[in-house]
């Protein structure tokens, strides 16, 4: 891995679970989307951790009814806490966007403005998880940029959403 890479892993690093951090933060980003053009900065802030929980069980779940029982463990219970423990990073390192959102509203930045700064993090975010999960998996410097960008535009797909459901409204 170079050594800038290294670096920027030290500073950003998911806990252990880059697949978990870019579902969360797609997840994040897409709830900032589509709940804040219905509802209040309020109902956002309780609507975004609330979901993000949700599917963190869920998702833990089914990780666990594929691996955990598959493995047929005596002790069910302790795999699924593995479960839950490995797939915790879709909650750990997906609120920075959520975060960015209440301190511009709270500095009095626009809810619109703020809305898209925070989507903005969020796709900077999934390129920065791309970057590094390929740098860990031993790409060059060039191929983690492109990884990077690929999660981006999975990130990307989340503004488009913003977009259609904006114009639906």
């Amino acid at each position: 891995m170079p050594r800038w890479l290294k670096v920027v892993a030290h500073v950003i690093e998911p806990a252990h679970n880059a697949a978990g951090a870019v579902h969360g933060t797609a997840i994040c980003a897409a709830l900032i989307a589509t709940v804040q053009e219905h509802s209040t900065l309020l109902t956002t802030v309780v609507a975004v951790p609330a979901t993000l929980l949700v599917y963190w069980i869920a998702f833990s779940y089914a990780h666990f009814l594929g691996e955990g029982i598959a493995g047929g463990s005596p002790s069910w219970l302790r795999g699924l806490r593995h479960s839950l423990a490995e797939e915790f990073s879709i909650v750990e390192n997906a609120l920075l966007p959520l975060i960015v959102l209440l301190l511009l509203a709270g500095f009095g930045v626009p809810i619109d403005s703020a809305v898209w700064i925070s989507l903005a993090t969020a796709v900077a975010l999934m390129f920065g998880w791309g970057l590094l999960a390929a740098g860990r998996s031993g790409h060059s410097g060039r191929a983690s940029v492109g990884i990077g960008l690929t999660s981006a535009l999975v990130g990307a797909l989340v503004i488009v959403l913003k977009v259609v459901v904006k114009s639906l409204s």
